[in-house]
């Protein structure tokens, strides 16, 4: 069951507010490593008082033994376990989450079954609930698929049968399809088809007012069916085994290491005369440091002289509950439906969605008529405070970044003069936004008329009323005007409206695109000139495409 812990951190207003957290056992960092951390400091003190004890009395062996201390310490450090620990226990928490994320609720479909499909009858209340019970069923099966706790509750159909959530023919559906597919497949979807496949007759029957009513409930059974079977992927596709190895080994492999390089030593201290180390002392004790320490003393092992004798290695200790409970961490998260303490409440889960789904769907024949206004139609009501919820009243308001800035009267002035080059900028890029929006916004009228000097070529201008600035145009000699609609049309047919003959060879595909598209392309496709000025109605030219 998922530990909360949030109803202890309410505040950060008490001192060592989060301390108090580490007092709890269930799911706490101790309860998952102390079985490895009195393994491990077992070992470690077993090896000092063998050292301490024994090796000692042989100077041989004592050295040898102090020589693989100081080696294990020097090179365990080379082991990444930070980056590698730091980085697999992000991937796995992010996956937690996610697979929390992808677990189907049955509300959303309860609710709009309550809506859509409405009625104290039996058949409507019947459907009602029967659709919930199959969707809940279908999402049973595909947590036995991932989940141990699950399985061992319902590990066989005859179980669901008994528990209510299957009858005994559908309980014979469900073993047929399994020797379908020879149990090679996956079939928590068969239950949600039965669903859709029941609203589909409650449409028929009328139960449900449209099809598109029909149409949410469908897609609500398909989205649930769907996140059945990202559960399934989830438990089908793992982090890669590889990197859990390397993971595991380097973590284990850097305390096996700790195990030695971490231990207290009593190098014998030596002095050079000559070519000669001449043993003068033992290792100064912590009890008598000043008096037992030798001058120009030192090991020949190379261990840190600076290193007093403190019995327990307290760093070590909580090195070790640092990187083992991070180690542990992604031990627990990597499967989220076991039965650790921090898994998900898969049992509550199971009768919540189920009881809750019957409950919303039985929502539809009860009453839901209107109250007066308890606030007096008021257009500002506000909710009324406790003595103790007074006291928290500093929130009421949220405080915004410029809520305490304040100017002069002088900096409020609106200033005078502006950047010459600004100006000219919001001068051009105001003049072609204008463009822009007098070619898109003025009517047009599309004429046909034969082009001078080209036998057979026929043009399609328009016309603006107005006049467009910044653009050339010309002046046409042919009025025949036609309606907008007919630039849509074939060759043919304007051809014949307009009593012009052109060779089929000549004539292009009439672009059958609407007039905001032509006007478009009559923007980005015009030579920008300078104003027309002309003593005529301007006009303004564009090929449609039409020969």
């Amino acid at each position: 069951m998922t530990v909360s812990y949030t109803h202890l951190s309410h505040t950060a207003g008490w001192v060592g507010g989060l301390m108090r957290l580490l007092f709890l056992w269930k799911g706490s960092l101790f309860k998952q490593v102390w079985p490895d951390f009195l393994f491990f400091f077992g070992v470690y003190f077993l090896l000092s008082a063998l050292y301490r004890l024994i090796l000692v009395e042989y100077e041989d062996s004592k050295v040898a033994y102090e020589l693989f201390c100081v080696y294990c310490e020097k090179f365990s450090k080379v082991i990444p376990i930070s980056f590698l620990l730091g980085f697999y226990v992000t991937q796995v928490v992010s996956r937690w989450w996610s697979q929390f994320m992808t677990l189907p609720w049955p509300d959303t479909l309860a609710r709009y079954l309550a809506v859509y499909m409405p009625g104290t009858d039996q058949k409507s209340r019947n459907y009602r609930r029967t659709i919930c019970r199959w969707v809940n069923l279908g999402n049973v099966l595909a947590l036995r698929l991932v989940s141990y706790k699950v399985m061992v509750r319902f590990p066989t159909y005859e179980h669901l049968v008994e528990s209510g959530l299957a009858t005994h023919r559908e309980m014979i559906q469900l073993k047929q399809m399994d020797d379908l597919v020879v149990n090679k497949h996956q079939i928590t979807w068969f239950p949600n088809m039965w669903a859709q496949n029941l609203l589909r007759k409650a449409r028929r029957e009328g139960l449900v007012e449209n099809d598109w009513f029909s149409h949410v409930l469908i897609k609500e059974v398909d989205s649930m069916a769907n996140m059945n079977g990202m559960l399934i992927c989830y438990g089908w596709i793992s982090i890669p085994l590889v990197y859990t190895q390397v993971v595991t080994l380097a973590v284990y492999a850097y305390f096996v290491a700790c195990l030695f390089g971490r231990q207290y030593l009593l190098p014998t201290q030596y002095r050079s005369e000559g070519d000669m180390f001449i043993p003068v002392c033992d290792f100064p004790t912590v009890s008598n440091w000043t008096g037992t320490r030798m001058p120009g003393a030192v090991n020949i092992v190379g261990y840190d002289n600076d290193v007093a004798d403190f019995y327990i290695p307290i760093f070590t200790i909580l090195e070790y509950l640092f990187y083992m409970g991070w180690l542990k961490v992604a031990e627990t998260l990597l499967n989220p439906f076991g039965e650790d303490d921090d898994d998900f409440d898969t049992y509550y889960l199971i009768d919540r969605n189920l009881q809750v789904s019957y409950i919303m769907s039985d929502e539809a024949g009860l009453p839901v008529d209107p109250e007066m206004d308890p606030f007096d139609f008021s257009n500002a009501p506000e909710l009324k405070h406790t003595n103790l919820s007074a006291q928290f009243l500093d929130d009421e308001r949220p405080h915004m970044p410029t809520d305490n800035l304040n100017l002069t009267a002088e900096q409020t002035n609106i200033a005078s003069s502006t950047s010459l080059r600004s100006s000219k900028l919001n001068v051009n890029i105001g003049s072609k936004i204008n463009l822009a929006g007098s070619i898109l916004a003025t009517p047009v009228t599309v004429r046909r008329r034969s082009s001078e000097g080209t036998a057979g070529v026929k043009s399609v201008y328009l016309e603006v009323p107005n006049g467009a600035p910044g653009m050339s145009v010309t002046a046409p000699k042919h009025q025949a005007t036609t309606d907008i609609s007919q630039v849509n049309n074939t060759a043919s047919v304007q051809d014949s409206q307009l009593g012009i003959s052109t060779p089929t060879s000549t004539r292009k595909n009439v672009n059958s695109s609407p007039l905001s598209s032509r006007n478009d392309r009559m923007l980005f496709s015009v030579h920008q000139n300078e104003s027309y000025a002309g003593p005529e109605k301007p006009e303004i030219w564009q090929d449609f495409g039409i020969e």
